[in-house]
C-alpha cells in the first residue's frame, strides 16, 4: 500500500535513500530555492540493498567530482607554487591532417566525419574541424599532446579516408614542418638555455646552433631541417614557452615521404 508523506527538510541528513526508494522518480535533489508548497512525495518501501546501492552510487559520484577537482588543481600548478598557463593554438596557414590521409584534398573528399579517428586518438591530437569546408572532419593540433611515431590508431579505425599504415611507414611520412618563432623562445626572451625541441625530435630534424657564433659561451638556438621533419608536433607540444610555443607545425597540403 502506498503512503503519502511530506519531507521534513529540517531533519533530512542527505542519506539519499529516498531517491532509490521511489519507483516513480518523484524525489530529486535540486539546488536550494525559496520554500514553496509542493505536492507530497510518494515513498515506497524497498529492500535495504537498494537503499544502500542508491546511497553508495550518489556518494561515489560526489567523491569522483571532488577527486577530479583536486587533480585539475594539481595539473594547473607547478609544485604548488606557480600557475601553469595553458597553451594556445597557433594560427596555421595550412591545417594538419593525419598520417595516411595523403593530404587535405583527399581527406576532404573521402571523410564522412564519422569521428572514429577522433575517438580512437589516445594523445588528444585529433579534434573536429570548425572550418565550413571541412566541418567535423579531423584536424590535428598539439597544445594538448603530439602525434607519437608508434601510434597508428586513426589509420586502423578509418573506413575510407585514412589509409592503413604501419609504424615504420608513419615515420617516413611528412604531414607538416616545424617553424621557429624567435621572439617566443625562452632562450631569447628569458636568456636561459633550453633544448627541449631538439631532444624530443624523433627524426633529428632540429639542430642547436650558437645564437652568437663569436662568443664561446653563447646560448644555443634551434635550426630546422624541413627535409627531415615529419610534423609530429613533439617540439610544439613540449616547448616550455607560454601561451604560444616558440616552435609550431605548419601542415603540408600534400603529404610526402622523407
Amino acid at each position: 500500500m502506498l503512503k503519502i508523506c511530506e519531507i521534513d527538510h529540517s531533519r533530512c541528513v542527505s542519506c539519499f535513500n529516498c531517491v532509490g526508494s521511489c519507483k516513480f522518480n518523484a524525489i530529486k535533489y535540486l539546488p536550494l530555492q525559496k520554500k514553496e508548497k509542493k505536492a507530497p512525495a510518494v515513498v515506497t518501501e524497498k529492500s535495504d540493498d537498494s537503499q544502500q546501492l542508491s546511497r553508495r552510487k550518489t556518494l561515489s559520484i560526489m567523491a569522483l567530482l571532488a577527486a577530479g577537482s583536486v587533480v585539475k588543481a594539481q595539473h594547473d600548478v607547478d609544485g604548488g607554487l606557480a600557475v601553469i598557463e595553458d597553451k594556445k593554438i597557433p594560427e596555421r596557414k595550412t591545417p594538419i591532417t593525419p598520417p595516411g590521409s595523403k593530404g587535405i584534398d583527399h581527406l576532404k573528399k573521402h571523410c564522412s566525419a564519422c569521428q572514429l579517428c577522433i575517438s580512437a586518438c589516445p594523445n588528444n591530437v585529433l579534434r573536429p574541424s570548425h572550418r565550413f569546408e571541412t566541418l567535423m572532419q579531423p584536424e590535428m593540433s598539439y597544445e594538448r599532446g603530439y602525434c607519437r611515431p608508434e601510434c597508428v590508431k586513426c589509420s586502423q579505425v578509418c573506413p575510407a579516408a585514412i589509409k592503413r599504415i604501419t609504424t615504420a611507414e608513419k615515420s617516413s611520412i611528412s604531414i607538416g614542418y616545424a617553424v621557429w618563432i624567435a621572439d617566443n623562445c625562452v632562450v631569447n626572451r628569458d636568456k636561459v638555455q633550453c633544448t627541449n625541441c631538439q631532444r624530443h625530435c624523433p627524426t633529428d630534424a632540429i639542430i642547436m646552433v650558437p645564437r652568437d657564433p663569436e662568443k664561446e659561451d653563447s646560448l644555443q638556438i634551434p635550426t630546422i631541417d624541413k627535409e627531415r621533419c615529419i610534423g609530429c608536433g613533439a617540439c610544439e607540444n613540449l616547448c616550455p614557452a607560454r601561451p604560444f610555443s616558440a616552435i609550431y607545425v605548419e601542415g603540408n597540403a600534400y603529404h610526402h615521404q622523407i
